[in-house]
């Protein structure tokens, strides 16, 4: 390993602070795979790089979508 490489944990801590700063916070799930297939699908049909923003996009329409309790 060279002198200038940042190990890959303060890489990860780097870049979780950089979204901290950005107003957004990590979430870590486990879902069904049936799900993620879905997911993958819907992923590579609207082009964009990473299953974020489709989860996201779905979180939103559900929170303002859902009968407000």
């Amino acid at each position: 390993m060279s002198r200038t490489a940042i190990p890959v944990k303060e890489k990860v801590a780097a870049h979780r602070e950089r979204l901290k700063a950005a107003g957004r916070i990590y979430v870590n799930t486990d879902l069904p795979a049936d799900l993620v297939a879905r997911l993958d699908q819907i992923k590579e049909a609207k082009g964009v790089s990473s299953r974020a923003p489709i989860i996201e996009e779905a979180l939103r329409f559900y929170i303002e979508n859902a009968p407000r309790t």
